[in-house]
């Protein structure tokens, strides 16, 4: 463990209501749940410092909805999270809400911590979208949760769905929006259909398009949009006014190490990843976490797969082969190929996506596996 660049995420598994294509591990609190929660994270966090150096470079507080905590819980969390600044403050601190639970008590208890980062579940800009992916808030919320950030915080950064089945781009909508509000970041994501969901339920009873037919044509118009308002396309979902790129994800894209806390929570240390419980109650009893050993193929694979996923720095071929020895010849044969089609490019020693591999970025990286 590096303590001057390992990352620290933190997962509240709560939400008051899931969204309809959720897969992430959450759950409605009961009565006691918030407070059983965050004594076991205290507990958990304090056996885990006690065996790795307390430095960190930052926290990434997600979830679930973090903010369904409110105000008292916060402020516990926070608590928390200090005792993991003994050997300095992280650069960066980000905290994800969604915007029906953001309020100015909590925003009050976040601004003063060192290198603040709010990451709001925008996720669609008209309500009607909003309602095809089962989310509580609607703009009305949406646009009072960005007000009250946008009004005391500097970095703040918004989460958009693309490819919802039978809506229109939402580059438009998201260009009205930056002109409104001043944000540093915008995360872009595709539309995934998680396994017993209610969006696959829909899907599979043919109520809804399966956005797996969706062309990859809303991922340019908002990549364009977003360029030409002076954000950086930095990642294959991420864009980023110049200075404000995520440093925490970054860490995972550069395969730093991270620690994991609370229920589902992933840690990973050079080869060993450890993955919490997925189930409140048995988090609550400290169930021991499964603990997988990665081969070096699958290290290599990994480290080549994050590299290539951020497209203006892309993969050094010296780093890979210095990191893990000299690739076989089936390696290059296939670099060359997709090279020469045009998915890949090549400056010097780094490799990038160009657009059209950017359009079937899963098949180019897989290629490149052994």
């Amino acid at each position: 463990m590096n303590a001057q660049t390992a990352g620290l995420y933190v997962h509240v598994p709560f939400c008051f209501s899931k969204c309809d294509y959720c897969g992430f591990y959450s759950t409605v609190p009961g009565k006691g749940d918030i407070d059983s929660y965050l004594c076991r994270l205290a507990e958990e966090s304090a056996l885990v410092r006690a065996q790795l150096p307390t430095g960190i470079r930052t926290v990434f507080v997600g979830g679930g909805n973090p903010t369904t905590l409110g105000e008292e819980g916060i402020a516990r969390l926070v608590s928390i999270i200090e005792t993991w600044f003994a050997n300095g403050n992280p650069v960066e601190i980000t905290f994800e809400t969604n915007p029906e639970t953001l309020t100015l008590p909590i925003i009050r208890l976040l601004q003063n911590l060192p290198g603040i980062r709010l990451s709001i579940g925008v996720q669609r800009l008209e309500d009607s979208e909003l309602a095809v992916l089962g989310r509580k808030a609607r703009l009305e919320a949406v646009y009072r949760a960005l007000d009250l950030a946008c009004s005391n915080l500097t970095n703040v950064a918004a989460d958009i769905i693309l490819g919802v089945p039978g809506c229109p781009s939402v580059a438009d909508s998201l260009a009205n929006l930056l002109l409104r509000f001043d944000l540093k970041h915008i995360s872009a994501y595709f539309l995934t259909v998680e396994a017993d969901t209610p969006l696959q339920q829909r899907i599979s009873a043919g109520n809804l398009p399966d956005p797996a037919e969706t062309g990859p044509e809303e991922l340019f118009w908002v990549r364009d949009m977003l360029v030409s308002r002076g954000f950086e396309h930095y990642e294959i979902s991420n864009y980023a006014r110049p200075g404000w790129r995520c440093q925490h994800n970054l860490g995972y894209w550069l395969a730093r190490d991270y620690i994991g806390l609370g229920p589902s929570a992933v840690s990973g240390m050079a080869d060993c990843r450890t993955s919490n419980v997925a189930d409140f109650a048995s988090w609550l009893r400290a169930a021991p976490p499964q603990i997988e050993r990665l081969t070096r193929v699958d290290q290599r694979n990994e480290f080549l797969m994050l590299h290539l996923r951020l497209l203006l720095d892309g993969l050094s071929l010296t780093n890979l082969t210095a990191k893990f020895g000299p690739q076989p010849q089936d390696f290059y044969a296939e670099l060359d190929g997709q090279l020469a089609v045009g998915n890949l490019q090549r400056h010097g020693d780094q490799i990038r996506l160009t657009d059209q591999g950017l359009a079937i970025a899963d098949n180019v990286l897989a290629s490149l596996f052994i």
